[in-house]
């Protein structure tokens, strides 16, 4: 994979390596153009494209196209009606297509002039059933993903009136599908049986947050269902997702006596307490020493004891998420840490103690984490913090929300010092930091002091910071915002409930942060109309707002984001009293608005 870089960095770069001469960056050849625009993320990569035409068709190459996703979102997929009737006269392919709450028409042009560049289809919320999905899937000779999410919703939908032809099940397959997700569904037995044996050669399932609002008999009819999929499939299924399903251990020992299932991905949620006999659970951790990704999150069944397993079990293990486990206690995360190739860890929401962490991070001096989550973790403090900015300098990521007593200023300021490769910090609702903290000045004791020098950080030392969120942190003013918040390509902010920010900070924040995409000001109650200018004059690439809760906004501050913004597809105005209830139609002429969130 490759590190997003900013558009300022390769300026940078190219002006040292050229500054004898005088640099043409239209004149470099396409292919070098290509390799430069591989580490821009989308958003950068289709600003770049507006430069030059030689620009412009670097950023069509082939390996960025079949990255882009086409979504249609509360449509009728008409040849006959926009936008199907445009995408008809389109010369690009879409090879990731997603369908929200789209209606699916008898027959369309659309499939059998795009499906066979299509790799990857979603349907999300949409009426559809089994003769459509043939008819579709006909078309497809190259689909390899396949997703029905949250098809239950809708009363003529995929999984409750399922339509069968009148003369007998026709046996059709696709055997190039090697991915399909059934998330967010409730289905029968005979519905699952007919969708997977039209996919023969499945590999990666996802039944995650299946089965709700279903009694437990029901349930469990459903999950023996799974089980003997599994089982039947066991020498090819490297991906079982089960997560938010709650599974016990008889269903686990299924699993374990699929003695041919070499899984590399594996999610599933364990409440049951051990069983002293024999516990499946035990045998599944031990017998799986293939898998990279491991959810076991909200599973308060799994203890200590079952980490040791993992440990043990598991040495490629590279994602661990392991939030809400309360069974965990300080001796399993010490044996976390002794995982050297693991690179994400989620310990979000467990009861352990700075005594246990400072203890594990001390043993992990050869692991390489990337991603650190430790939302709603009260009892760790600045030393934790410390340590952590010491022991982990090449951290992308890293959620501290939630755990209000651990953030201080001084923890902030130290990692400025040492996390200087984050590019997504989350600090929502630590309410102990100030400005003081944000940006340096002013602080009662100076970060670092040897003899007479003493120095203090900013959070803008943080160069590669893509997502900021300091929701919550409500001691923060107008100040942060004009001498700290300097990101040139920061993409996501939210300050929600930040009550001092007004349009002094706002005047500055939009001039230094002008790359934005999203942006969350809900329940900050000096936001007014004049904010919502200057958001909709400076920042061109927005494309969510949140202003719910802002009661000062009214039916000016439309009228400003009408005229300006146009790459907006969220607004969120819930609670704005003073806007007319004809939001929606009072910003029509934004051809890219999707949704607006007014009640």
């Amino acid at each position: 994979m490759h590190e997003y870089y900013s558009l300022e960095d390769f300026r940078q770069y190219w002006k040292s390596k050229l500054k004898c001469v005088d640099a043409d960056f239209a004149l470099l050849p396409t292919e070098l153009l290509v390799k430069i625009f591989r580490y821009l993320s989308v958003a950068d990569r289709n600003a770049a494209s507006f430069t030059c035409w030689q620009w412009y068709e670097a950023s069509k190459y082939l390996g960025f196209a079949q990255k882009k996703c086409l979504h249609l979102i509360g449509v009728e997929f008409d040849d006959f009606k926009a936008p199907v009737m445009d995408l008809l006269q389109s010369s690009h392919f879409f090879p990731v297509i997603k369908l929200t709450r789209v209606k699916m028409n008898s027959c369309s042009k659309f499939w059998p002039e795009f499906g066979p560049f299509i790799r990857e289809i979603t349907f999300e919320k949409c009426m559809i059933w089994r003769e459509r999905i043939i008819s579709v899937f006909k078309h497809m000779p190259n689909l390899r993903i396949a997703r029905f999410v949250e098809c239950d919703l809708l009363r003529d939908d995929l999984f409750k009136k399922w339509k069968f032809f009148e003369n007998g099940l026709v046996n059709i397959y696709f055997p190039a599908v090697r991915h399909l997700s059934l998330a967010r569904n409730n289905f029968s037995e005979l519905q699952f049986n007919v969708l997977v044996d039209m996919l023969p050669n499945l590999s990666e399932v996802d039944f995650s947050s299946c089965f709700r609002n279903v009694g437990a008999t029901r349930k469990a009819q459903l999950l023996n269902c799974i089980l003997t999929f599994v089982q039947h499939r066991q020498n090819d299924l490297k991906c079982l997702n089960l997560g938010g399903v709650a599974v016990d251990d008889l269903f686990l020992r299924g699993i374990v006596e699929a003695q041919g299932l070499q899984l590399e991905n594996l999610s599933f949620t364990y409440l049951e307490k051990m069983p002293r006999k024999e516990p499946a659970i035990i045998d599944l951790l031990r017998q799986q020493t293939s898998i990279r990704t491991l959810d076991l999150s909200q599973s308060v069944g799994i203890t200590d004891f079952c980490v040791e397993q993992i440990v043990k079990n598991m040495s490629d293990l590279t994602v661990l998420n392991l939030s809400g486990c309360c069974g965990l206690s300080d001796y399993g995360v010490v044996q976390i840490f002794k995982l050297r190739k693991l690179t994400c860890l989620n310990l979000s929401s467990c009861r352990i103690t700075k005594r246990g962490f400072i203890e594990g991070i001390g043993n992990s001096n050869k692991v390489s984490l990337r991603e650190l989550h430790l939302e709603n973790l009260n009892p760790l403090d600045d030393e934790c913090i410390i340590k952590i900015g010491l022991s982990f300098p090449h951290l992308t990521l890293l959620n501290l929300a939630g755990s209000a007593s651990c953030m201080t200023n001084c923890a902030l300021q130290h990692l400025f010092v040492h996390l200087t490769n984050l590019q997504h910090l989350n600090l929502e609702r630590s309410t102990k930091l100030t400005d003081a903290g944000f940006t340096g000045i002013d602080l009662p004791q100076k970060t670092f002091a040897i003899w007479d020098i003493a120095e203090t950080f900013s959070i803008d030392r943080l160069k590669k910071l893509r997502i900021l969120k300091v929701s919550g942190c409500f001691k923060i003013t107008d100040f942060s915002l004009r001498y700290a918040f300097r990101f040139m390509e920061l993409k996501e902010l939210s300050i929600s409930r930040c009550h001092q920010i007004s349009k002094q900070g706002i005047e500055k924040l939009v001039t230094s942060c002008p790359a934005l995409e999203f942006l969350d000001l809900s329940e900050c109650q000096n936001i007014n109309d004049y904010c919502v200018e200057l958001i909709a004059i400076n920042l061109k690439r927005l494309s969510t707002l949140k202003l719910s809760n802002c009661p000062l906004v009214s039916e000016v501050g439309l009228g400003f984001l009408s005229v300006h913004c146009k790459n907006l597809k969220y607004l969120y105005v819930r609670g704005c009293f003073k806007l007319p209830p004809d939001v929606m139609e009072r910003l029509s002429n934004i051809t890219t608005l999707r949704q607006v969130y007014k009640s």
